[in-house]
């Protein structure tokens, strides 16, 4: 029985066991390591970008409608798309591009008169019908604006309503046909007697600006109006009839409806009235873009049929605190007021409210929104009151847009309904309310521009989904009618405007930019991970239920009562466990474990849980909250060692899962082994002294005498602490020294030695493998005295000296602790002096205490020594000495090694003698007995003599070579000039050039670095460093051998420029090469060797080079280089593609192939790829040709003195006729002509000598060779006709006749010329005086035009520019403008190529990068980086800027942390300036990290001052100089103008230039243009495009090359071009056409069209404009007229004549830059007066940086006023200022031409004259600029003074000004990028940094990603440099680095890793 009742009761325990070790299991899993869910941290499911494949000029989604079953429709331009929940597209049907026309009735059916065109289709209405037959309702802009209706199952299947019964276009013309004209739609319920309900649609009128017939077409379509959706679907629900005019609609009035338009931005339905929210103009007599706008709700009474309900009235957003109005709606959405508004309102449930969103213009990226909310009671109530006003006899009615209706006094007052429901007096209406609707706003954003929004409500608030026009969703929550909170923003589409249509789903956000749709989630409960994370953003819909342990919505958790379902507002307190008592267990207790838990919901029963442990324990409630018996760990079989900690978790018994968790420690003292561990620690621990042991209670288990723990409560003050431990102080004691084999006591010091008791004490001593064991005592004063035995060092142990382990026991078995170590050194004395003498006594004297001793011919023990006294050390040995030679002057560091070479320093100090003269010994790098290094004294000639080491007491020795003394000398070095690049190698010719040991030369201060391996005693050979010393003279060149500078013989080396290249010619050759190319450029002469080499990519993409060509410098400016050679290995390697020429094709069939050259000329990098240089640098590579041999027999062809004519083919292709050189023989025949298939040459009068094949003379035919490049032909031999020849006398005879008859024609002739000369001289003066006059009346007529031009421009220019808008870029396309000028593309405008980590490669992660930001943040590591960065001579000026320019990408978000690592760099700046010799010079080039720091921190700190106040006037300066310069004639090819501040671009001829008025038709506008009868195609063409988009930004016109000028000519249209068969030609020119070629006339009818094609013009020939130099496209050039040359105005390479042959001297035309210089005049002026004055605008930045200036030359003392004056210059006018005059591009979204910004230049030189302090004295030779604006610069340098003058006497700007500036221009870049933290709530103390980017912006990752390639590739030069630095190991920076450099690249082999 008793046994049943055990078995039972095991059985039991095992069952409650395996059960608890379930429910653990199972809650663990559930509660504290929950589920992995689908966690969306950034709030977006998923996205799909929409319209690949569709053909459309601009693709973009417009409307979107959510079904209630979760099918999504999407209207976008040519298609509608259907979507499931998850985005995936189920079908699209196609709408478009259709033909259509303005003029046409929708049914294509229908034949239109007007011409059509493929025209896009623009969604404007998307509906969801849910009549009788559902049906998908859509309305696009093409057949204007007709509809459909689409089957919901397959919405290909579409219903068209192009037509009525009545046949008019007011019942199918439903939306605006225009793509930017608004169009909104709504279904509401119509009046009662249709019994249905209607489409209520809003529409822009898009009639305005288009022919008379398309005005009274779109005349006929409402503005807003009714239409049926049943039988006559889409027409107007009511037409009364046409005289009375009563519809169902309004219409705007035809005499203002073309420029008062009208934007319906949405609709909805309220009550019993149907309403439209507008955006219009506040008044009919103001229409333009700067005119007042106002926002208005129109409201229409369903019950009206007829529309005489009509009312309206402005609806107004404006702040009560600021007064500031937002005019202008974006979107609005009407809801049902939620618990909390309904109280702030005073509302019944069911009221409406109007949530609305207003901007303070019309949209944009700066524009600053609020959200504004109104009842609808409220607005109802306004509409009232303005009704009211009407039918009491006030005029509101029409307000100038609508039909005048009366407003009259009537009788008995109506009710409200009445009022609002005017369905019966018609007389009666259109009411302009002036009673307006205002609300204070509820939410204000600056700088946001809200578009969009969708409301939903939770179980008590709203909620509002807002959409931005930066790409972002905003989730607000509307708390009372004052006030609202944003608690979460979601990245959808960055940069993209986020559309109206925000749809809501279940749970579900639907939203669209212009081409992305994508998914949001309404509420991301899941994602929050813990309880306080749920509540700390405020989400409405989030709540954390309790016992469920998870952030759940209301519905979601099972109990939401209020002490179960957390929410609130952030702040609200987390139910958590406070405090665990006791919170430390020993392992032998099991105590009472009392949780303080806060907010424990009641009513529940809880269980103690251990999840470790698998162990349960019940909970009782405390006042506080439940305590449980805590587990018995000794029974868990977990075995602690130390210290472990646990978690004990709350299991409810509602949900059965675990909810709180805490965690407590328990610690086992018997883990501790040492007195030490176990008294300092937190435990209550206690070390037993006698038995050795660690325990918890030291009263009940230690014999007498315990160390008790530090944190022991107890009141004893006994032993406490480790500082009672015994143990063994190593440092007291010292070093221990024991002889090899010899026995001796040592003493050991220590502390708390046990008392003996009878205890035994023993030392052991490891000595390898063996253990040496010898007795101990303990004294009385407490030290321990060792009698260590003989010991033996290791047979195999080779050194000296042998360190072994000393430890101490006492009792046998307790060893006495010794923290540091305590070691016993074995010596031996023979090994350490390694059987020298010398060394043995440097032992004794370093190592007194060994007590070794030279004796008995050996280094022995003292004790060992026979004799008592030490012997003498035998004589030094020398071995070698090096080096063997050395310069007179000394200073030469000369090595001696031998033996015997003294003890000690003292021995050999004065020992050393070389020839006679004393070596210095070197203390630091003697080694005793065996390595002497000395320093050689000079000599006062040249001699030898021996090396002599003489010791004290010694013999003196001498080595067996001889030392030299000798004098170097250089004689010349060749080249003596080389490119400042450097890399040229430079031969040293001299005597005795290898002398010494170190060998340096120089240039000037610059290093050459000699080849070593290459000296020899008369030659050496150096290579030339890169300098920025172009400007200076030669530089002596100098060698120093040991410091010792040669005789140097006057040898100089000059640095030249380097080399550019600028034209190569020409670029055509065959394969084998060879072919003479002409290059020309500057400084070509500065390179010795220069060569050519051409590259080509073959078929696998790989770039393959040919060999290098060494070419010849004719000169300076030309440079002759043999083309390369294409060899057959390359050919094998191409994929041939057979090229197609524009013009004409080869005459026979050809595989050309292109290269690109370049140059090897030393280090110059620029040359080696001339691809982005604007150089055309691609050669045409040709087959070869072939050459025919001559067809006579045995090809020996006879000569009759005729020409010789050569067979050959493709010889025309890549060589004329200077390329073909043709020998005889010996001598050359005279190429005269060159075709493709023939050579002719003429050759020797008689018959050269024949040469055979080795080149030797023989004395057969001569062979005929043509040379054409590397090939060479031997076409045959060549046989003379022999000719009979006169005797010998008879050539006498000949002779002395024809010199006869020489003389006395010679005789004759000179006495004609002396008469001649006479009447001549007299002809010339009269000619002469009538030039005089007539250049004299030319110089009249120039300066009479130039100064009428002068007079009338000025106020030209000015009633031109006052209109049109300033087209400034965005800030973040002035950034990367002015960061990287000249680059369109650049790594950080796209997203990092994240890649994993692999062991050996190099990858970036996203890991990395966020730590390698992080470490960037350190300020010293920062400056450390630049620093290092710069002193690395491999890093150029180029990486210097682009580490600026990413520095400040990455810190534009943070420009105050930018600005302190500025102020850093620029003291040092200041400091080094000023320690040098000319301090002046800072900050006037760019040669270091701060400087470009500093113009990019001025750019990017100016570009708010440049929009409000300084764009402006620079703008205006911009807009008159391009203006003035095209009204005169500018040359197309060379650039010349007439009007022009510019000498070098002035149009040096008399050009007459007669203006046109043309009348060009474009997109259906009769536009009046301006141009010249001399312009050419294309310049007209760009002039017109000003003109049309004058108010345009240049990146949204057209480009000129994309449209055709059509002229007119009668009834025939004529296509205008720059080249075609009628184009001039003459002794091979062209002219290119003009106007006045074409016979353009004055008012002529042309058309501007586009061009989508290359089209044939009339006269045949294809289309080959000629771009302009204004413009931005290319010149182009006729591939088929070898030779041919093109101009526009004049021969730019000849001087032009003028009438009648006179000459004209082009300094006549100088008076034209007066001229323009006062065109200009004034509006240079405003312009330096307004970036000149200080006013309340200018940015602190400029006086922050000034004082700066002002405080460094303080510090400094420096009190010379030019030097602060020109750092200021230096730093903001010629630093920033200079920079934007040169290049307005960079502000503003112009074009800049060649001739403007040669104009621009000149103003920029006359800035930075008006910054210098110093006088230019002018004379006639002086630069025409200077002399231009020679008296106005003093004026300018005034306006420079007084500007720094008065920002020296303004207030100082505090820090916290200045802190409040920068932040708000980094808050402006906060769209550029942005830093987002993303935390893992599920690993509490772990945080992680995500990156992010901004598409179309910059990726601040890829600039960490391109910063740290510098890191990467001077990461050892950093580590070096902050493993040496103080303060960076201070703050290990090198370890963190090192963690950056492991988690960048991984871990590498030989490389340590960190973590």
């Amino acid at each position: 029985m008793w046994c049943h009742l055990v078995y039972s009761y095991n059985v039991i325990h095992i069952l409650v066991f395996f059960a608890l070790a379930s429910i653990c299991g199972s809650v663990i899993t559930q509660g504290i390591f929950p589920h992995q869910r689908k966690i969306y941290t950034n709030g977006v499911i998923n996205d799909r970008m929409l319209g690949s494949g569709v053909m459309a000029q601009r693709f973009e989604l417009n409307n979107m409608v959510v079904t209630e079953w979760g099918r999504i429709f999407v209207g976008a331009v040519n298609r509608i798309y259907e979507l499931d929940s998850d985005l995936t597209v189920l079908s699209e049907a196609e709408t478009g591009p259709v033909n259509d026309s303005l003029k046409c009735l929708p049914d294509p059916k229908i034949p239109c008169n007007s011409p059509t065109s493929l025209t896009d289709n623009y969604n404007k209405i998307l509906i969801h019908y849910k009549g009788l037959k559902e049906k998908l309702l859509t309305c696009g802009s093409v057949y204007q604006g007709a509809c459909e209706a689409r089957n919901l199952k397959n919405i290909s299947r579409a219903q068209s309503y192009y037509e009525s019964e009545t046949g008019s276009i007011l019942d199918f013309a439903v939306a605006a046909n225009d793509a930017r004209a608004t169009t909104i739609a709504f279904v509401a319920p119509g009046p009662p007697d249709l019994d249905s309900e209607v489409l209520y649609v809003g529409a822009t009128y898009t009639g305005g600006k288009v022919d008379v017939y398309t005005e009274q077409l779109r005349g006929v379509v409402p503005s807003i109006s009714s239409r049926s959706l049943g039988r006559n679907r889409f027409q107007l629900n009511a037409k009364f009839d046409n005289i009375q005019a009563m519809y169902s609609a309004i219409y705007i009035r035809k005499d203002v409806r073309s420029k008062f338009l009208i934007d319906y931005v949405t609709g909805f339905s309220s009550g019993i009235y149907s309403y439209f929210l507008t955006r219009q103009y506040a008044s009919v007599q103001s229409t333009d873009k700067t005119s007042p706008v106002v926002s208005k709700v129109i409201q229409i009474c369903q019950k009206d049929l007829y529309y005489n309900s009509y009312i309206d009235m402005p609806l107004v957003c404006q702040s009560e605190n600021s007064g500031k109005v937002y005019s202008y709606l974006q979107a609005a959405k009407i809801t049902k007021a939620s618990k909390n508004l309904q109280l702030s309102f005073g509302l019944r449930s069911a009221d409406d409210i109007l949530i609305a969103l207003f901007s303070d213009n019309e949209g944009d990226h700066e524009s600053n929104s609020a959200i504004c909310v109104y009842t609808m009671q409220y607005i109802r109530r306004q509409l009232l009151e303005n009704a009211q006003k009407c039918f009491n006899g006030e005029d509101l009615s029409g307000g100038g847009y609508l039909t005048k209706k009366r407003c009259q006094q009537l009788g008995p007052f109506y009710r409200e309904e009445e009022y609002l429901c005017n369905k019966d007096l018609e007389s009666i209406g259109n009411i302009v309310g002036i009673e307006v609707a205002t609300s204070n706003p509820i939410l204000e954003y600056k700088g946001t521009w809200l578009t969009s929004i969708a409301v939903t409500t939770t179980w008590d608030q709203t909620v509002c989904i807002v959409g931005t026009g930066d790409g972002y969703i905003k989730k607000i929550v509307l708390e009372t009618h004052e006030r609202a909170r944003e608690y979460e923003q979601v990245a959808v589409d960055l940069g993209s405007p986020i559309n109206q249509n925000i749809q809501i789903y279940e749970n579900s956000i639907y939203v669209m930019s212009k081409q992305k749709i994508a998914r949001l989630l309404l509420s991301n409960c899941d994602s929050r991970m813990s309880c306080s994370s749920c509540l700390e953003d405020g989400d409405p819909f989030c709540g954390w239920c309790v016992l469920d342990n998870r952030c759940t919505q209301n519905s979601q958790c099972a109990d939401s009562l209020s002490d179960r379902w957390l929410f609130g507002p952030p702040g609200q307190t987390c139910v958590a466990i406070t405090n665990v008592s006791p919170r430390t267990i020993a392992v032998t207790e099991r105590p009472t474990l009392y949780l303080t838990i806060y907010q424990l919901p009641d009513g529940s029963d809880y269980t103690c849980v251990f999840p470790e442990l698998n162990a349960t324990s019940r909970a009782e409630y405390w006042a506080y909250g439940v305590y449980c018996l805590a587990p018995d760990i000794l029974q868990s079989g977990i075995r602690v060692t130390g210290s472990q900690d646990l978690t004990i978790a709350l299991n409810s018994s509602e949900t059965g899962k675990l909810f709180l968790a805490q965690n407590f420690t328990y610690f086992n003292c018997s883990s501790f082994q040492s007195c030490s561990q176990c008294t300092n620690n937190t435990w209550s621990c206690d070390w037993c002294l006698y038995d050795n042991k660690c325990v918890h209670d030291s009263l009940s288990v230690c014999q007498p005498g315990a160390v008790l723990s530090l944190s022991h409560i107890s009141s004893s003050t006994g032993m406490k602490g480790p500082q009672f431990c015994p143990g063994i102080d190593a440092d007291k004691t010292g070093k221990i020294y024991i002889p090899e084999g010899v026995e001796k006591d040592i003493v050991i010091w220590g502390y708390s030695f046990p008392q003996p008791r009878n205890l035994q004490y023993t030392c052991h001593v490891m000595v390898g493998d063996i253990e040496y064991t010898s007795r101990a005592n303990r004294s009385s004063d407490g030290n321990i005295t060792c009698h260590l035995n003989s010991m033996m060092v290791p047979s195999h142990y080779t050194e000296g000296m042998y360190e072994a382990q000393l430890h101490i026991y006492w009792g046998n078995l307790y060893r006495v602790e010794d923290k540091k170590g305590l070691y016993v050194t074995i010596y031996r004395c023979d090994v350490l002096a390694r059987g020298e003498c010398g060394l043995c006594h440097n032992v004794n004297h370093t190592l007194p205490q060994l007590q070794c001793y030279w004796c008995d011919s050996g280094c022995k023990y003292q004790s060992h020594c026979h004799k008592l006294h030490a012997e003498p050390c035998p004589a030094p040995q020398i071995q070698i000495v090096t080096p063997l030679s050395g310069p007179i002057g000394g200073g030469t560091y000369v090595n001696i090694s031998g033996k015997d070479l003294g003890s000690k320093f003292e021995e050999i100090q004065n020992a050393i003698s070389i020839a006679g003269i004393r070596c210095a010994p070197l203390r630091d790098r003697y080694q005793p007995s065996q390595w002497i290094v000395c320093r050689l004294g000079p000599s006062l000639s040249e001699r030898s003599g021996v090396v002599t080491v003489a010791l004290p007491d010694r013999l003196a020795v001498t080595f067996h070579q001889k030392f030299s003394y000798q004098d170097p000398t250089i004689t010349r070095i060749n080249p003596t000039a080389g490119p400042i690049s450097g890399g040229s190698t430079i031969t040293i010719s001299g005597e005795n050039l290898n002398t010494g040991r170190d060998i340096t030369a120089s240039i000037g201060k610059v290093e050459c670095m000699i080849i070593r391996d290459m000296v020899t005693s008369n030659m050496a050979f150096c290579e030339t460093k890169p300098t920025n010393q172009s400007t200076e003279p030669p530089q002596p060149f100098r060698m120093f051998f040991d410091g010792y500078e040669e005789k140097n013989l006057n040898v100089n080396f000059e640095y030249l420029p380097d080399p550019v290249i600028l034209n190569i010619e020409p670029l055509q050759s065959y394969y084998s090469g060879g072919r003479r190319i002409t290059v020309h450029g500057t400084n070509l002469h500065a390179v010795q060797q220069p060569q050519m080499f051409a590259t080509f990519t073959d078929s696998d993409n790989n770039v393959r080079m040919t060999e290098k060509q060494v070419c010849t410098a004719i000169g300076p400016t030309e440079m002759l280089c043999p083309s390369p050679r294409i060899s057959r290995v390359h050919l094998g390697l191409l994929n041939y593609r057979i090229q197609r020429h524009s013009r004409q094709r080869p005459t026979r069939d050809v595989v050309p192939m292109d290269v690109q050259l370049g140059f090897v000329m030393d280090n110059v990098m620029s040359v080696r790829n001339l691809s982005g240089s604007g150089v055309q640098s691609q050669m045409t590579y040709y087959p070869d040709p072939i050459m025919h041999n001559f067809s006579e027999p045995n090809s020996v062809k006879k000569f009759k003195g005729e020409v010789l004519i050569f067979e050959a083919k493709g010889l025309s292709l890549a060589a004329t006729k200077k390329d073909v050189e043709v020998y005889i023989g010996t001598q050359t025949c005279n190429v005269t002509n060159l075709s493709d298939t023939q050579i002719f040459c003429t050759p020797p009068t008689s018959q050269p000598q024949g040469k055979d094949e080795r080149g030797n003379k023989d004395s057969s035919y001569p062979v005929v060779t043509v040379k054409v490049g590397n090939l060479e032909f031997r076409v045959g031999r060549l046989e003379y006709e022999q000719m009979a020849v006169l005797a010998f006398p008879s050539e006498y005879i000949m002779g002395i006749a024809a010199g006869g008859g020489f003389m006395l024609l010679m005789i004759l002739l000179i006495l004609i010329l002396c008469r001649r000369m006479n009447h001549k001289a007299e002809r010339n003066y009269r000619k002469m005086q009538l030039l005089l006059d007539n250049l004299e009346s030319n110089v009249r007529n120039e300066c009479k035009q130039a100064f009428a031009e002068l007079q009338t421009d000025i106020t030209d220019l000015t009633t031109v520019l006052e209109g049109g808008g300033i087209p400034f870029w965005d800030y973040h396309t002035y950034t990367f403008k002015v960061l990287f000028p000249g680059l369109s593309d650049h790594v950080i405008l796209h997203p990092p190529v994240i890649e994993q980590q692999k062991t050996g490669s190099v990858g970036f992660t996203e890991h990395g990068l966020q730590h390698f930001y992080h470490l960037l943040g350190h300020r010293h590591f920062l400056l450390t980086l630049i620093r290092t960065l710069e002193e690395q001579k491999t890093f150029g000026i180029r990486d210097k800027v682009n580490v600026a320019s990413l520095l400040m990408v990455i810190y534009q978000d943070n420009l105050e942390y930018a600005t302190e690592i500025l102020k850093a760099l620029l003291n040092e700046l200041v400091e080094k300036s000023v320690l040098g010799k000319h301090p002046k010079l800072m900050l006037r080039r760019t040669e270091s990290v701060v400087e470009k720091m500093l113009t990019n921190w001025l750019s990017l700190c100016m570009y708010k001052y440049l929009r409000d106040t300084a764009g402006s006037s620079l703008y205006v300066l911009y807009r008159a100089m391009k203006l003035h310069v095209e009204k005169g004639p500018v040359d197309c090819m060379t650039g010349d103008a007439r009007y022009t501040l510019s000498e070098d671009k002035l149009l040096r001829d008399k050009v007459d230039a007669k203006p046109l008025n043309l009348n060009v038709f474009y997109e259906g506008e009769v536009t009046q243009c301006k141009v010249l009868n001399c312009d050419t195609i294309t310049q007209a063409k760009e002039k017109i495009i000003d003109q049309l988009y004058k108010n345009i930004p240049f990146s949204n016109r057209p480009w000129a090359c994309d449209l055709d000028l059509e002229w007119k000519k009668g009834s025939i249209p004529v296509t205008l071009q720059d080249e075609d068969s009628s184009t001039m030609k003459w002794e091979g020119w062209k002219k290119i056409n003009t106007l006045q070629h074409y016979r353009v006339f004055d008012g002529s009818e042309c058309a501007l069209i586009r061009r989508y094609q290359t089209i044939k013009s009339p006269n045949g020939s294809l289309d080959t404009s000629v771009v302009s130099v204004n413009s931005s496209m290319a010149i182009l050039r006729s591939e088929s007229d070898n030779g041919i040359k093109f101009f526009h105005l004049v021969k730019h390479d000849e001087l032009q004549t003028k009438e009648g042959g006179v000459k004209m001297v082009p300094e006549v035309f100088l008076p034209r830059l007066l001229a323009t210089k006062g065109t200009l005049q004034k509006f240079m002026d405003d312009f330096f007066q307004t970036i000149l004055s200080v006013n309340q605008s200018m940015p602190p930045v400029i006086k922050y940086l000034f004082d700066y200036l002002d405080s460094a030359a303080h510090t400094y003392g420096i009190h010379d006023p030019d030097i602060v004056h020109t750092w200021k210059c230096n730093s903001l006018p010629l630093r920033f200022w200079v920079n934007i005059i040169k290049n307005p591009d960079f502000v503003f979204d112009i074009h800049k031409p060649v001739i403007v910004d040669s104009c621009l230049s000149v103003v920029a030189q006359t800035f930075m004259d008006s910054c210098s302090t110093s006088e230019h004295r002018l004379g006639k030779d002086s630069p025409s600029n200077k002399l231009l604006f020679a008296k106005d610069i003093p004026n300018y340098r005034k306006m420079v003074d007084r500007f720094f003058r008065e920002i020296r006497d303004m207030p100082a700007v505090s820090d916290k000004e200045m802190g409040t500036y920068l932040t708000g221009v980094s808050r402006v870049c906060h769209d550029n990028y942005f830093i987002q933290n993303n935390e893992d709530k599920s690993q509490p103390c772990d945080t992680t940094t995500s990156i992010l980017a901004y598409p179309g912006k910059v990726y601040k990752s890829s600039a960490l990603k391109e910063l740290y390639t510098y890191v990467h590739n001077y990461s050892s030069q950093l580590m070096e440099v902050l493993d040496a630095d103080p303060v960076g190991s201070r703050q290990q920076l090198a370890a963190k680095l090192g963690t950056v450099i492991t988690a960048m690249e991984g871990p590498l082999v030989g490389r340590q890793a960190y973590v």
